[in-house]
């Protein structure tokens, strides 16, 4: 199983957001964390916890996006 990089989770949560289209903060309130942390994600300073990734892959689903988080 190959692991998305840094970098392409980043693009992925961009995508969610505006797909969803909210705010960093309204993403991080959706899915349970701070903004600093959506923040930190979509300038490509780390990934998401296992547990974010579980949260926006909901999102995703719900969202009718084909993608998937960490995968």
């Amino acid at each position: 199983m190959q692991v998305d990089s840094v970098e392409q989770l980043s693009q992925k949560v961009k995508a969610l957001r505006r797909k969803m289209n909210w705010s960093q903060e309204e993403l991080a309130r959706n899915i349970g964390v701070s903004l600093s942390s959506v923040q930190r994600w979509e300038l490509r300073y780390v990934k998401p916890s296992r547990l974010a990734q579980r949260e926006l892959n909901k999102l995703f689903k719900n969202a009718g996006l084909n993608d998937e988080f960490g995968k």
